[in-house]
């Protein structure tokens, strides 16, 4: 392919989260004039919708080629799965000439080119892009559904030659676009904007109404706060934290730097164990553990004018007096209230789970992650490190294994995908670099880092739980270990959710000597181990020790359908049956280990338990991510039968869904148009309602909110979608239910005047501690508030 001097570019890639990768950027000579998406003639089904891609070449005839792109859609086509059995791709001129397209897939044991999300077509003939011609490729009647938002239009288009870089990578072509030049059909801009405005308006009105009192604003919100006096605490020049709790010292050592800082201490703040001290701080035991309902987390802390006093049953509980303390501070910087706060916890998991598989997170960048929800008494941590897109967590016994599953782009085994466009990325302030198809993007956790994260996990109180998804969604392992994960004798067609035809584990030879039974049985058990003693021995109140979480969610129906090696006991099971057993089997062989996953782990499809599954007793969590509208009864299900169960509600507390159906605000839209603070904070009520239904509801153990990461390519995007929704969580898995809710009404006017208007407020505090920005920032919450709304009314911020 011959490329103009105007047609070439070099340009360099920079650096996202802390991981290089570098791209050779050449400039194609196609110009994009239009982009459409969305139902057109024939779409005919409601998940049907069309693409056209209208360009023209300003260059030299381009004669043998092939065309890609990223869209959260796959165009690979099952008819026996229904997957896109209609779906018509060709090329066209403007003399109405036309070639049908041809989606491009290489052999398993190759570098990838079609998979998943991404997408390579080429004519099956000739078909030559003349020089000044004009085109449009028509993808048609895709019945993978619409896109909703920038997040899921066709992006990071390129052109492929027949030349090939010294490294035997396709040499691409960049296809520019801009956000103008896409058209959403049968989407009414100020239709949607409407449908916003009432909404924010209706979760206003229909909330409890909260007059602003002059005491502290806490998030999340107390059990109790009372003013105690007149007289204040002014931090005296040299000030000590006297620990009467016990000998360990490692709270007060944490903290006495941090309120150095804070409190601008020229001295360094002073700790001891003097059982006698009455002056400074004074961490002590609670005398009537009763008032802080026997939690290991809860505590008293009281502020006058001779002390501060924190009683509790554990450093823990003295930990998060400390965290409310700090934000009493960042409200009074001169003289602290004097105030007694009384609190502890609602629910004793309050999670985040962070997808590291889809886009790598640096250490620095989950210390601040920790740090951001510590802040607001979140305990736990749960990392994805495993998915069908990588596998980035270093194993003793497989250090290899990262070399091929850690990494991604064109030329390698694991191919390029989820590629967002970095100026389509409204999140994407600073315009930074995103990597493209040909980008060598990798990054991946040493036993080092990991050992640093626990560390600092633990040391604020949280616990890491680390997850590998299986038996599905573990393509990047099979890539690394072919002659292990590959059964020759599975020939079964299947196409996962996100658009993969291979990505299940051979389950079936587990524990015998079909096929690589004899290889994968011992290689999976070694991994199990591996990873449970990289996270054992955690120092957290609520650690379960050798857990380790698999996922087991979404496999393909279609999986194992033909597959010879699947016999005996295996024989006549539905595949979601097989992966049952496997991990029955799986637990039975590691018995010290505790599993945990999703509830596709255990459950049947409906609420119903699966026949051959792992016991409750040698489960650690089963996390529930439905909609709460099937999510409510397959918890309760689960509950009833004594699981540990953790609601993640799609609807609720994903937060890496949009927070408006705008086609302007990034993120997936498949369960819910409005994943806003409002809707974590809802998950108070929706908890309610699953512990009202169960009869064991003891075992609905708390809440989680996910960010998973098809979406989130930057730290920055993945703040955006946390913050301020982080903090609804925050107050639904901590505040006792009759805070959050009074009336069917829940405390939202109250946290959203605690959250703040940009200056002041807990948004802000965030900001100022960890130097991480929000949605809205430097407005504060003004962005979900109704227009008219007095709250923030100086504040000037559209939705």
């Amino acid at each position: 392919m011959r490329m103009n001097k105007k047609t070439l570019a070099l340009i360099l890639t920079g650096l996202i989260s802390n991981n290089a990768f570098a791209a050779l950027v050449e400039k194609s000579s196609l110009v994009v004039d239009q982009i459409q998406i969305g139902k057109m003639d024939g779409d005919t089904e409601p998940a049907q919708y069309s693409v056209m891609f209208n360009f023209h070449n300003t260059g030299d005839d381009i004669n043998k080629w092939q065309i890609g792109f990223y869209m959260p859609r796959s165009f690979y086509s099952l008819a026996a799965q229904n997957i896109n059995p209609a779906l018509e791709m060709q090329v066209c001129n403007a003399d109405g000439g036309c070639a049908n397209l041809h989606y491009v897939k290489s052999p398993f044991n190759a570098p990838d080119l079609s998979q998943g999300y991404f997408t390579v077509l080429e004519p099956i003939s000739s078909f030559p892009l003349k020089e000044k011609g004009r085109y449009y490729i028509r993808l048609a009647h895709s019945n993978q559904w619409p896109a909703g938002n920038v997040s899921a239009l066709p992006q990071n288009l390129f052109l492929i030659s027949n030349n090939y870089t010294k490294n035997g990578v396709p040499r691409i072509y960049t296809i520019s676009t801009e956000l103008t030049q896409y058209s959403l059909l049968g989407y009414d801009h100020n239709q949607v904007e409407t449908q916003i405005k009432d909404k924010l308006t209706a979760n206003w009105q229909n909330s409890q109404s909260f007059i602003t009192d002059s005491l502290p604003g806490i998030v999340p919100q107390p059990v109790s706060i009372k003013a105690v006096g007149s007289d204040g605490f002014t931090p005296p020049k040299q000030l000590t934290i006297h620990n009467q709790l016990n000998d360990n010292n490692s709270v007060a050592s944490l903290w006495a730097q941090k309120i150095k800082s804070d409190w601008k201490q020229k001295k360094p703040v002073l700790i001891d164990n003097d059982s006698g001290a009455n002056t400074g701080i004074i961490i002590t035991e609670i005398s009537d553990p009763k008032s802080i309902a026997n939690s290991p987390e809860g505590y008293r802390l009281t502020i006058n004018a001779d002390n501060i006093t924190i009683e509790t049953l554990t450093q823990t509980g003295a930990y998060y007096a400390l965290q409310t303390l700090r934000q009493i501070w960042a409200q009074n910087k001169q003289t602290l209230p004097s105030v007694t706060v009384t609190d502890y916890p609602r629910f004793k998991y309050r999670g985040v789970l962070l997808d590291t598989a889809r886009h790598y997170l640096s250490v620095a960048e989950i210390k601040t992650l920790l740090d951001v929800m510590a802040s607001q008494k979140l305990n736990t941590l749960h990392i994805h490190f495993a998915d069908d897109e990588a596998f980035r967590l270093g194993l003793e016994s497989y250090p290899n294994l990262t070399a091929t599953a850690a990494n991604r782009g064109l030329g390698q085994m694991v191919g390029p995908n989820m590629l967002p466009q970095n100026n389509l990325d409204t999140t994407n302030l600073t315009q930074q670099v995103y990597p493209l198809a040909n980008s060598a993007y990798s990054g991946s956790y040493s036993a080092e880092d990991i050992k640093t994260l626990i560390s600092y996990a633990n040391a604020n109180q949280i616990t890491i739980i680390p997850e590998i998804d299986l038996p599905g969604h573990a393509r990047a392992l099979i890539k690394a270990l072919p002659e292990v994960m590959v059964d020759p004798n599975d020939n079964s067609q299947f196409v996962s959710v996100q658009g993969y035809s291979d990505d299940v584990l051979p389950v079936c030879t587990y524990g015998t000597d079909i096929s690589v039974g004899n290889q994968f049985t011992p290689t999976m058990n070694t991994i199990m181990q591996n990873i449970a003693a990289q996270f054992n021995n955690q120092s957290t109140v609520y650690a379960v020790n050798n857990e380790v979480s698999v996922g087991g969610d979404e496999v393909s129906s279609h999986a194992w359908t033909n597959d010879t090696s699947c016999r005996n006991e295996w024989a006549n099971l539905s595949s979601l049956e097989k992966s049952h057993l496997f991990f029955q089997k799986l637990a039975a062989s590691n018995r010290d280990l505790i599993f945990s996953g999703w509830q596709q782990f255990i459950q049947n499809e409906s609420a119903s338990l699966g026949k051959n599954i792992v016991a409750a007793n040698q489960t650690g969590h089963v996390w529930v991510w439905n909609p709460s509208s099937e999510g409510v009864g397959q918890a309760v299900s689960l509950a009833n039968n004594n699981y540990p169960t953790v609601l993640a509600y799609a609807d609720k507390t994903y937060f890496d869904l949009a927070y408006t159906p705008s086609m302007y605000e990034p993120g997936f839209t498949w369960a819910t148009g409005y994943s806003d603070t409002y809707s974590s904070l809802s998950m108070a009520e929706t908890a309610s309602k699953t512990q009202s239904k169960a009869k064991n509801p003891q075992n609905i153990v708390g809440i989680e909110g996910t960010l998973w990461s098809e979406n989130l390519p930057s730290f920055d995007h993945l703040m955006y979608m946390a913050l301020p929704k982080m903090p609804g969580l925050a107050e639904a898995g901590w505040s006792p239910n009759w805070v959050t809710i009074n009336n069917k009404q829940l405390d939202w006017q109250s946290l959203a005047t605690r959250l703040g208007c940009g200056e002041t407020g807990f948004l802000a505090y965030l900001h100022q501690s960890f130097s991480v920005n929000y949605r809205g920032y430097p407005h504060g919450i003004s962005r979900e508030l109704p227009d008219d709304n007095s709250l923030c009314s100086s504040t000037t911020a559209s939705n």
